[in-house]
C-alpha cells in the first residue's frame, strides 16, 4: 500500500469543514484485502491498515476522531479481534464497526450482534456490499455530528415507560445524576424519539400498550431496518415481571431478538440502577455491594 501503514492519531477537525471519511482496517494484507482497499480508495476513502503492532488502546484511541469506521477480519486472531470489537463498542461507542467472520458459529454471532456491532459481513464479502455497508456508516457518523450527539457534554438517557411515577421517579434521580432525561409512554412514541434524539441509552419497560412492547422496541433497535444507525445504543430493560428475556425464552429460536444489554426488575434498587447505567455507558461505575 501507498499509505503510511499507521493508526490514526485522535484529533480535532480545525472548522467546519467535515473530516475525510477513512477507514482503520484490521486484517492481513491478502490478495482480497488489497482489491478491497483499492477499490475503497478509488471512491476517495481514506484507508489504514492497522499494523499487528498496535495496541487495543491505540486502535480505539483513533477512532475516537470523527468519521472513522473500523473494519475487523477475524480470520487472523478471532481473540484480538473479539477484544477489539468490545473495547470500541465501550471506549468509542460512535464509530461504527464492521465486523467480517468466515462461518461464524451461532454462538459467535450472537455476541458480535449483542455487542451492537454496525453489520456482520460473511466471507468472502464483495466490493460492492463493502462499498454500501461504509456509504450507510459514513450516513450515519453525518447525522450524528449535524446534532452534536458525538460531542455533546451530558449523555442523554430516554425512558421508554408508560408507568407516569416510575418515569417522573427515575428522571429526577438521573438528572440529579447530570444526565439529560427525555421520556416516552410507548413503543410507537419511544421509537420515534430514538429517530429524533439520538440518544445515549434506553431505559425500557416491557408492559405498556401490549404485554411485548417492550420486546418489539429492543427487537427493532437491534435488528430492524431503518435503525441501522442506531445499533450501538444500549439498552436497560426494567419490568416488573421477575424472569429476564434470554431465561423466560431460552428454548426460543430468535431470544436474541429481545435480549437487552442488561436487565433489572422493579422496583428498581437505586444503587444497581446507576451502577448498570454507568456500565452501559462506559463509565466508571461504583461498586455495589450486595
Amino acid at each position: 500500500m501507498s499509505r503510511s501503514e499507521q493508526v490514526p492519531e485522535p484529533q480535532q477537525p480545525d472548522g467546519p469543514i467535515a473530516p475525510a471519511e477513512r477507514v482503520c482496517l484490521v486484517a492481513d494484507h491478502t490478495p482480497a484485502w488489497e482489491q478491497m482497499i483499492r477499490a475503497l480508495e478509488d471512491e476517495d476513502v481514506d484507508c489504514r491498515w492497522v499494523p499487528a503492532t498496535a495496541t487495543t488502546a491505540e486502535v480505539v484511541a483513533g477512532l475516537q476522531r470523527c468519521n472513522v469506521v473500523l473494519i475487523i477480519d477475524l480470520a487472523p486472531d478471532p481473540v484480538r479481534g473479539m477484544t477489539l470489537l468490545t473495547t470500541a463498542r465501550r471506549d468509542a461507542p460512535g464509530a461504527p464497526v464492521v465486523v467480517v467472520a468466515h462461518d461464524p458459529s451461532i454462538e459467535l454471532a450472537r455476541r458480535i450482534r449483542l455487542s451492537g456491532v454496525f453489520y456482520l459481513a460473511l466471507d468472502p464479502v464483495s466490493s460492492e456490499e463493502m462499498h454500501s455497508v461504509l456509504a450507510s456508516a459514513f450516513g450515519c457518523l453525518g447525522r450524528k455530528r449535524a446534532d452534536t450527539s458525538m460531542c455533546r457534554a451530558k449523555r442523554r438517557v430516554l425512558i421508554i415507560d408508560d408507568d407516569a411515577d416510575f418515569a417522573a421517579s427515575t428522571t429526577s434521580l438521573l438528572e440529579s445524576e447530570g444526565y439529560v432525561v427525555s421520556t416516552a409512554r410507548n413503543a410507537k412514541e419511544g421509537l420515534e424519539k430514538v429517530l429524533e434524539e439520538s440518544p445515549d441509552l434506553l431505559v425500557l419497560d416491557v408492559m405498556m400498550e401490549h404485554d411485548s412492547a417492550g420486546y418489539q422496541v429492543n427487537q427493532a433497535l437491534k435488528y430492524g431496518p431503518g435503525f441501522e444507525c442506531f445499533r450501538h445504543i444500549p439498552i436497560l430493560m426494567v419490568s416488573s415481571i421477575p424472569i429476564d428475556p434470554a431465561s423466560r425464552f431460552s428454548m426460543a429460536g430468535d431470544v436474541d431478538m429481545i435480549t437487552p444489554n442488561a436487565y433489572l426488575t422493579k422496583p428498581v434498587d437505586v444503587a444497581r440502577f446507576l451502577h448498570e447505567i454507568r456500565a452501559l455507558l462506559g463509565e466508571q461505575p461504583d461498586a455495589v455491594t450486595t
